[in-house]
């Protein structure tokens, strides 16, 4: 007798649910995946004990008749997928019939459907096996009741997470779900307690308020755009609303959410710069492709898809985020409250609004330098030829100089205020900008070093520099091996001619060796943000009148004047009302 043998129904019913049925939250996402498919426009989830002691979710969809209900219990039967043609044109979050019959095996499930509100149907499976089935008076739609969960199958509800941490996954979900349905009404009960609800509005600013709060809604930032086989919508929160991980970035195609990493890469691309180096932003992108153009069906949780001109789409994505942000002005805003247990709280909200047709221009006398065109980095404000009656569109306010504080900190004022910049990140901006215009060029001219620079490498670094001698060469650095892991470096870029040259060049070769890539096109972000950094004005630098104005001017030029490259801001406003609440002027 062989050892192969066909399984019986109940032991591939438990592998089938190996695979969709993990956790309560795995039951939770079919279960609402299939009360949006079935067209409903409220969705109930109820929860007992975060789920690990039962979970409910009630719909007024469609409805199911008794040949349907029994059905809906046999592994592979659907309702969405007929044909090898609707595989590859899936319109709906579920398509492979495996939901219901994984769950059943590994639990009591109990659901009852009606397509008119009157007559309904009940079917009871526990373990796999059917238990109960008859007439049963509903509502219009579907309730299916999960309880006893792997009862069945007690080393996998051995390790279970808590109930805390299953309740985090589920409402994690449901946010992501509802910002996909944005039109559809959810309500998530935990042990007889409301704990998420939406309005079902369909309206994104009234979600993003329940979701991310009253300060996110206020900020929304929303762009569209039409490209090759796809539409795309997004709606970003201004960059100063921020998280400390990825989870808040979510990727929404055809209505389903996602995981992509490289769209998610490329939004997070679109923000950087202002947003601190190490926070992420809140962004929700929705992807309308034709479905011949994806497939969903490569992982057996159906949240992660392939998607053809992957990388074209990332690209724009990216070019787009960063186009709506440089018109979007977010000067810092620092609100003083005051708390009588403990003295003056600081919060921080932000200065959002456009300048207006009232807004003082800068005066005629205006002091300019053209970052462009100059060969010298904004070290310490070079004195500059005064122009007459030059208008320059401003994207900071007008406001007189009144001195320097600590050293590193420029004051001034307006009629709105105060306004505190850090000299180094404003002239690190600016020589950023400058620099990463220069590096978008990829003939990189060179010149000869009076003095040659040694480097000490490792022996993978020195195999790794043989081999791309000639592409070190066609982005404008001349190695020469002199010795066992020992180089000279004899010319570099023009844009490489600064202090502290053999720490950049390190640099450079140990992120071309990790991403195994010589291409100044592609690292032209980080050295620029690594030369701006080192070429910029430092702290405690007193700055003349004159060069504190070029200053200014020159940030004013530059696409993003309100963070340095690494997402710092570069100026804060105090109003003058929070200045007399300070003094007690006027009362909170």
């Amino acid at each position: 007798m062989g050892k192969i043998m066909k399984m019986a129904p109940e032991l591939y019913n438990m592998i089938a649910a190996g695979e969709v049925v993990e956790r309560p939250f795995s039951v939770v996402k079919e279960l609402v995946e299939n009360a949006i498919d079935a067209k409903s426009s409220e969705i109930k989830i109820y929860l007992i004990n975060g789920g690990l002691e039962g979970i409910i979710v009630s719909d007024n969809g469609e409805g199911m008749d008794k040949d349907d209900v029994l059905l809906s219990f046999i592994p592979h039967a659907t309702s969405k997928i007929k044909n090898e043609y609707d595989l590859f044109r899936i319109n709906t979050l579920g398509f492979r019939g495996e939901a219901i019959a994984s769950i059943a095996s590994v639990s009591r499930c109990e659901i009852t459907s009606s397509i008119d509100g009157v007559n309904g149907y009940r079917v009871v499976y526990k373990g796999g096996v059917k238990k109960e089935e008859g007439v049963y008076h509903s509502n219009k739609g579907t309730s299916v009741n999960v309880s006893e969960l792997f009862a069945n199958t007690p080393a996998r509800l051995k390790y279970l997470k808590s109930a805390k941490s299953e309740m985090s996954s589920i409402l994690f979900f449901i946010e992501r779900i509802a910002l996909a349905h944005k039109d559809i009404r959810f309500n998530v009960f935990n042990d007889n307690k409301l704990v998420f609800s939406t309005s079902g509005s369909n309206n994104i600013s009234n979600l993003i308020g329940e979701i991310y709060g009253v300060d996110a809604c206020k900020n929304i930032i929303s762009s569209q755009y039409v490209s090759d086989g796809y539409k795309a919508s997004l709606v970003l929160i201004k960059p100063y609303i921020y998280r400390s991980n990825k989870l808040e970035v979510t990727l929404i195609v055809n209505g389903r959410y996602v995981r992509n990493y490289n769209i998610s890469n490329a939004i997070i691309s679109g923000f950087d710069t202002y947003i601190p180096i190490g926070k992420y932003p809140i962004a929700i992108i929705y992807l309308e492709i034709d479905p011949l153009l994806i497939d969903v069906n490569v992982h057996p949780n159906k949240t992660e898809i392939k998607i053809a001109n992957e990388s074209d789409i990332c690209i724009k994505i990216t070019d787009e985020i960063k186009n709506v942000l440089k018109n979007t002005m977010v000067i810092p805003e620092r609100k003083i409250e005051k708390n009588n247990n403990i003295g003056y709280q600081k919060t921080t909200i932000f200065n959002t609004s456009v300048l207006n047709e009232d807004t003082p221009k800068y005066e005629s006398k205006e002091f300019e330098l053209n970052i462009e065109d100059s060969d010298e980095e904004i070290k310490y404000g070079p004195v500059v030829e005064k122009k007459e009656n030059v208008i320059i569109e401003r994207k900071l306010p007008y406001f007189e100089y009144v001195g320097c504080v600590f050293g590193t900190y420029l004051v001034f004022q307006n009629n709105d205020g105060l306004y505190l910049m850090d000299q180094h990140a404003a002239a690190e901006r600016c020589n950023y900008e400058k620099y990463y215009k220069i590096l978008g060029d990829s003939n990189q001219p060179s010149s000869e070093l009076l003095f040659p620079i040694s480097l000490q490498v490792s022996k993978k670094e020195a195999l790794y520099i043989e081999e791309n001698m000639d592409k070190f060469e066609k982005i404008g650095f001349s190695l020469d091996e002199i010795g066992d892991k020992t180089f000279v470096i004899r010319r570099v870029p023009l844009w490489a001619k600064i202090d502290n040259l053999e720490s950049i060049i390190y640099d450079i070769i140990a992120k071309m060796i990790n991403e195994e890539k010589i291409d100044i096109i592609y690292f032209r972000d980080h050295i620029a943000k690594q030369i701006s950094c080192k070429a910029s004005i430092k702290a405690n630098h007193q700055l003349s009148r004159v060069e504190v104005e070029a200053l200014v001017n020159n940030l004013n030029k530059c696409e993003n004047p309100y963070t340095c490259p690494h997402g710092r801001p570069t100026i804060i406003k105090l109003s003058q009302t929070d200045l007399e609440k300070m003094f007690e002027r006027i009362q909170k």
